[in-house]
Order: structure tokens, then sequence, then C-alpha cells
């Protein structure tokens, strides 16, 4: 098995094809009762509305059993609620079938160690060794359902609302027909919000379809038609959040996290290179500490424990908030973040104009060998592209850990354009490459 089987968040690829298929998720299955436990010890077991994830939830739960794992099944929940009960039902792992924000047509697998974070690059390694290797199976375990998870996760996230002010909210929730349909409006619904549910009623192949936190046009749509206090979209797994504004507003990542450190008056913020400099700069006039790392949360939350800081997370939606959570959490971030809107006595929009953002644009490409970046004419053409910027601007190029895609990120004044010609240079090197 190639050491490439778990990407930036886990493992992830067309449903149906090894090893998101029945073989490949007994042997993960096998591989992590293996590598966590020792007989009759427990690991939860979760999974997405897609319509493949039921039948690759029951092949790896028949390698966890193998290994003598007492499997609690936790029904459909998103991922950060996953995590969650893994650390506060003392679990010895958790683990989630679920492709995120991906087409239903494909699967993945996140794993969660006892504290309920995401797995080091050690143990990525070790659990590769093991699914590529030959598995002594042990004598076999139980099989359960829990049937309080969801709503304990529920508790969890409406106790941690700071704010008595949520009835003033009237707000639209989409929730990517994914894992947080019905969990999200239920929650805001309990907090004391008028709660428009959007895009809650998943088919199994709906999830993700021109909704969420990748797609909010109906949903900005509706704030805006509706007059509505502000909107929320979650992506398929719940792990990510963009907010709109009272006037139609797109908050991404960036603007969420200034405005939980501003408001919240963090002492700093740990995010990625994906980064607006215009949120570095902002945070700056607040005496705000900025942390830059790689991308993807297990990066984001590796500089947490680096910087000693409270907040992090990345413009795509992720946010990391760790007195609560050890993972990115969609809905822990929306609570947290309307919360302190709402005590600010400052309307959404009102943030969204205080944060001054550098142009930014953002091109996938695709490719079929990620590895195409490695060349040496490649490599050329992104440092002669660097150098052309200067310190008028910043430019990304890297390969998607989730997707058969390089990601091209420019900041300029002529970011758009600039980016289009990237991208359409690297599609011509790759092609002459091929």
């Amino acid at each position: 098995m190639s050491s490439e089987l778990f990407g930036t968040d886990g493992i992830r690829g067309p449903a149906g094809t090894y090893p998101l298929d029945e073989t490949g998720m007994t042997q993960i299955g096998k591989a992590v009762g293996s590598y966590f436990t020792h007989p009759d010890e427990r690991i939860l077991v979760g999974w997405d509305p897609r319509e493949s994830s039921e039948s690759l939830v029951a092949s790896l739960v028949k390698g966890l059993v193998a290994m003598g794992v007492d499997v609690c099944r936790v029904g459909v929940i998103p991922t950060p609620g996953l995590a969650w009960l893994t650390k506060t039902r003392q679990a010895k792992a958790g683990v989630i079938v679920t492709a995120s924000h991906n087409p239903y047509t494909d699967n993945g697998v996140k794993i969660f160690t006892p504290d309920g974070r995401k797995l080091s690059d050690g143990a990525q390694k070790g659990l590769n060794e093991l699914i590529a290797g030959k598995i002594e199976v042990r004598s076999p375990g139980k099989v359960n359902d829990d049937p309080r998870a969801v709503t304990d996760y529920e508790d969890f996230l409406a106790e941690s609302a700071h704010s008595i002010l949520f009835k003033e909210l009237r707000i639209a929730i989409d929730s990517a027909n994914g894992a947080t349909s019905g969990i999200a409006a239920r929650v805001f619904d309990r907090l004391g919000a008028q709660v428009i549910p959007l895009f809650d009623q998943p088919d199994g192949r709906n999830i993700n379809v021109r909704c969420g936190a990748t797609d909010t046009s109906t949903l900005r749509t509706t704030v805006k038609k509706q007059k509505l206090t502000a909107g929320i979209a979650f992506d398929g797994d719940g792990d990510r959040v963009m907010l709109v504004d009272g006037k139609g507003r797109e908050l991404s990542g960036d603007q969420i996290l200034y405005i939980l450190a501003v408001a919240g008056k963090q002492e700093g913020v740990v995010a990625t290179i994906m980064s607006n400099q215009g949120l570095e700069t902002s945070l700056g006039r607040y005496d705000i500490g900025f942390h830059r790392t790689a991308v993807g949360d297990r990066a984001v939350l590796q500089g947490l424990d680096e910087t000693g800081f409270r907040l992090g997370g990345e413009q795509s939606g992720h946010i990391i908030i760790s007195e609560h959570a050890s993972t990115g959490d969609g809905l822990l971030a929306a609570i947290q973040t309307l919360s302190l809107v709402l005590e600010s006595g400052k309307p959404l929009e009102a943030w969204y104009d205080e944060l001054v953002l550098v142009p930014q644009a953002l091109i996938n490409v695709p490719v079929q060998d990620k590895s195409m970046l490695e060349r040496p004419d490649v490599r050329d053409f992104i440092k002669q592209e660097t150098a052309a910027l200067g310190d008028t601007g910043r430019l990304s190029i890297r390969p998607s850990g989730t997707e058969p895609k390089v990601r091209v990120m420019v900041e300029a004044l002529d970011a758009e354009a600039r980016a289009q010609s990237i991208a359409h240079q690297l599609i011509q090197l790759f092609k002459e490459g091929s």
C-alpha cells in the first residue's frame, strides 16, 4: 500500500474502489483495531449520509470486530461530533466514514485518537504499514449502538453558547444535505433563534450539490430576500462553516477568525499560508499575534500546541477553538462567533466591513499526478512567478490533499487576472510533460 494513502485529511477517494471498497475497508478496520486497542476495548464509529457510507461502515466494523474490538456505532453525525464523543466517552479511537465536501460518489475515512485529535504523521505511517500487510485476527468483539450520542453532542453545543441574545436572530441554515442536517436547526432553535432550514433533506446523493460551505449562492439570496440577520453554511461533514451577513455577503474562515480574535480578545491566531494578508495586518493593529502553518487543520492544531494560542483555522472554514474542541467544528464556530457578534452590539455587516482584505484569487487546476509540481521546469516557473510578484503580493501553488487538483492562490492588485494566467501556464506545462 502506498504511503500516500492518507492525504491532508484522512483517506479519501471514489467509493467502491480500493481502499474504499469492502476489502479495503475491512483491512482498514483490522489495522485501526490492531494499532489502537487490546481486546475488549472500544472504538466509536460514525458516518455521513452519502449513499455508500453504510455499506462501507459495515465492512469497517467487520474488520474492527475481527480484532476483538467492541464497536459502538453512533450513526450519522458531524465529524467534530464524533471527535468530541471519542474523547468524552473515553474510547480508544474514533472512526468516521465521510468525504466531507466532496461529491456523493466519493467517500473516505477520518480517524481520531483517544483525545479527539487527528492522527500524527507517525500514526498515519504506522497504519499505512498495517493496511499493506497481513494482520492476524483475534477473538471477535461486540457491536452496539449509542442512541444518546447525537443528543449529547447537541447538549454540548447548546451549553457552549455564552450569549442569551440568540432570540434576536433570524437565520437561515444550509446543512449541505450532509451530517449537520436536522442537528444544526435543532441546536439553534433550542438557543432561541428563528431558523429557516435549507438543504437538510439528505437522500444519499444530494450532499454538497450546489449548496453548503462550498456554494452559498442560495443561502445568500435567501438571507437578503427575507431580510434575515445572518446565514450559516456547513460542508458535508460539518467541520467547516461559512457565514452570510444581512446584506447577503459571504464571510470566509478569515473573517470568522477576525471576529473570534478581536471580539473574543484572543492573544493570538494560528492560520495557514492561504489566509489573507489583510487578516494578519488587521490583527496586528490589536496586538494580536499571528502564526502561519501549512494547510490542514492538523497543521493548525500543531501550531496551536507550539504557540499556546487558543484560536486557529483556515480560510476554507475549519475553525479550531481549543478551549472547547480539539478539531475544527463548524457548528461550534458558528455558535461562538454569533455569540460574540450579539454581545458586541455590532451587526455582522459591520464586522464584515471592518476587515479589509487584500485582493485574492484561488483557482483549482486539475492534474492526474500531483508530483508534477516537483518537475524542474514547473519549479522554475513557480520561482519565476514568485519573483515577479516581489513584495507586492503572495503566491502559493500546492497540491490538494483531498482532490486530484493543484491549488493556485494569488494575492495582488490584479489577483484574478494573474491567477488565471498562472493556472493557464501550469496546464500547458502539465500537458507538455505528460
